[in-house]
């Protein structure tokens, strides 16, 4: 069903679409996690939209990993029954054309607006966004302590194997926060403690490890002397290199490129591994701080990938990374630590270092300011991007104690 219609795919089968998922602005698929029912089964994947489903194998996505998820190919042409690179056939709806422009982008998640009470904000009291923003911050810290609790259950007493994979998924940002923990799970700690004092020996484990180094195409450059240290160190990693398909690269800043993201994890080992010992010892978040304002390797000042000089720029953290990195993985990993073993670990106050540190700057925050109402410190900010993420976002009007004023927003 949807919007009421009966839909069958081109084969006859009965489909429900439960979740249309999430718009994609990057590479790959339209559409992600989303969820349909297909005859009984229930199905979780990935949506491409094409106007004619042979755009399909003229894209090139038959041939490309990036896509063997899609659950759905949504289309009004069917002039070519596709499949993906392991030759499974992916299951086409049929929608005639304004359907699909419909659903292209905003309406398939059925938002035309930012918010659904956006028109009305200036009608509520800012004391009302005080008084639950408090409740929305711990909400957000708390599904960060239980992402954090997750990986320390994987690693029972092993605190830097942990701390080391969320830092890793940190550096990743959103967009490639998976990839980077998968990496950084494959790697033995023994062998980052190992050879933490070389720092082309780290940067060759990680990109090696990562599926981004290739036997290179130019001898003598950086990336064929990291190949061959790569060489000596791949069958003490143990484990596989990750398909180069999961790095995503387009319409992500240079700045924030994998490859640079991975320079810079690797600096962070050879400086201040382990990580644990060195970050528990510090005293204040200006300490942390000051561990995360370290500089890369001097090859990153003139490259953001292999083998493709850029403009002169001395690479190192910004003031929004380190921000990112001690609000989204050393607060809540600490704070982790602490409700496991509340008699062992004091932690620290997420609450008192947060009201003292400025907000992140994203997207989100940005979004907030445009309506007039700018968080004053990170807990502000945390706060409301779990009400957009966890309430806005889910058209929780009724459970938000804004929306409860005008209950006709909902929809």
């Amino acid at each position: 069903m949807c919007g009421g219609r009966l839909l069958r795919t081109t084969c006859g089968q009965e489909l429900e679409i439960l979740d249309p998922g999430e718009q994609n602005f990057h590479s790959g698929p339209d559409f992600f996690n989303a969820r349909i029912r297909l005859g009984k089964i229930i199905w979780a994947g990935n949506v491409e939209v094409h106007l004619y489903a042979s755009q399909w194998k003229i894209h090139g996505h038959h041939l490309d990993p990036a896509y063997d998820n899609v659950i759905l190919h949504v289309i009004h042409y069917f002039d070519l029954e596709i499949k993906n690179s392991k030759g499974r056939s992916i299951p086409a709806l049929i929608l005639d054309a304004p359907f699909i422009q419909d659903v292209q982008p905003e309406d398939l998640q059925e938002r035309k607006n930012w918010l659904l009470c956006q028109s009305y904000r200036s009608d509520i009291a800012l004391r009302v966004q005080k008084n639950w923003i408090h409740r929305l911050y711990r909400e957000r810290l708390d599904q960060k302590v239980y992402q954090m609790t997750q990986i320390l259950n994987r690693y029972p007493g092993d605190r830097e194997k942990a701390l080391f994979i969320a830092m890793a998924s940190g550096f990743g940002l959103q967009i490639n926060s998976l990839p980077f923990e998968m990496m950084a799970s494959g790697i033995p700690s023994p062998l980052l403690l190992k050879i933490k004092n070389c720092l082309p020996d780290v940067e060759a484990l990680f990109f090696g490890q990562s599926g981004l180094l290739h036997s290179p195409v130019k001898p003598g450059s950086y990336a064929a002397s990291l190949w061959k240290r790569y060489a000596q160190l791949k069958k003490a990693a143990g484990t596989d290199p990750l398909p180069p398909h999961l790095w995503k690269f387009l319409r992500i800043r240079p700045a924030s490129f994998p490859t640079l993201r991975l320079a810079q994890l690797a600096s962070l080992i050879h400086l201040h591994y382990p990580l644990y010992e060195n970050f528990r010892n510090k005293e204040s978040v200006s300490g942390i701080e000051q561990m995360l304002q370290f500089r890369t390797n001097s090859y990153w000042n003139n490259h953001y990938i292999f083998d493709k000089p850029s403009p002169h720029s001395i690479k190192k953290l910004g003031e929004h990374s380190v921000k990112n990195l001690i609000i989204n993985v050393i607060i809540p990993f600490t704070e982790a630590l602490h409700r496991k073993e509340p008699q062992k670990y004091s932690g620290i106050n997420p609450l008192t270092i947060l009201c003292h540190m400025t907000p992140e700057s994203n997207h989100i925050i940005k979004k907030w300011t445009n309506f007039g109402i700018c968080p004053g410190n990170a807990m502000e900010g945390q706060a409301l991007i779990q009400l957009y993420n966890g309430y806005c976002k889910q058209k929780r009007c009724l459970e938000c104690e804004i929306g409860k004023l005008k209950p006709s927003w909902c929809p």
